[in-house]
């Protein structure tokens, strides 16, 4: 099983997470201040949770509006899968199907799908419209957070 860094946003200490803690909150090996809950895989949110996910996690997040009716969003699946591994311990990647979640497609204005929203802090950094590849994606995020 693969160990992943997670930076403490209090001291700025890199710490190693073991994958089998998804979700969890660990404890800076440092300071001991609480850490970002490590995601390695999507979060499936919903308009109850996401406002408690989103307001309870300290760094970036990068939301994928999708449908189960959308081949763009099925086709785009797999490079979002590989796009949270890959961000795992820097950011929580999360996805909202507008189709059960209107208010919050209607919330961030979302007119077409899939599209990628970055948060920080709730607030909206930047938007990335339509499939991309894993590599895209990774530059956007990295040049916006």
């Amino acid at each position: 099983m693969s160990d992943y860094i997670v930076t403490c946003t209090a001291c700025g200490a890199s710490n190693r997470i073991p994958a089998d803690k998804e979700g969890k909150r660990g404890r800076c090996g440092t300071c001991h201040a609480v850490l970002p809950q490590l995601y390695r895989h999507p979060q499936q949110l919903t308009d109850q949770t996401f406002d408690a996910v989103v307001a309870n996690y300290p760094g970036p997040v990068l939301v994928e509006f999708w449908a189960t009716w959308c081949p763009h969003c099925a086709s785009f699946a797999p490079a979002v899968r590989t796009v949270a591994e890959k961000l795992a311990g820097k950011a929580a990647v999360v996805q909202i199907d507008t189709q059960q979640n209107p208010a919050l497609a209607a919330r961030f204005s979302v007119r077409g799908i899939p599209e990628l929203v970055l948060l920080h802090g709730g607030k909206i950094v930047t938007r990335l419209a339509g499939a991309q590849s894993v590599e895209a994606v990774l530059a956007w995020f990295r040049q916006h957070s």
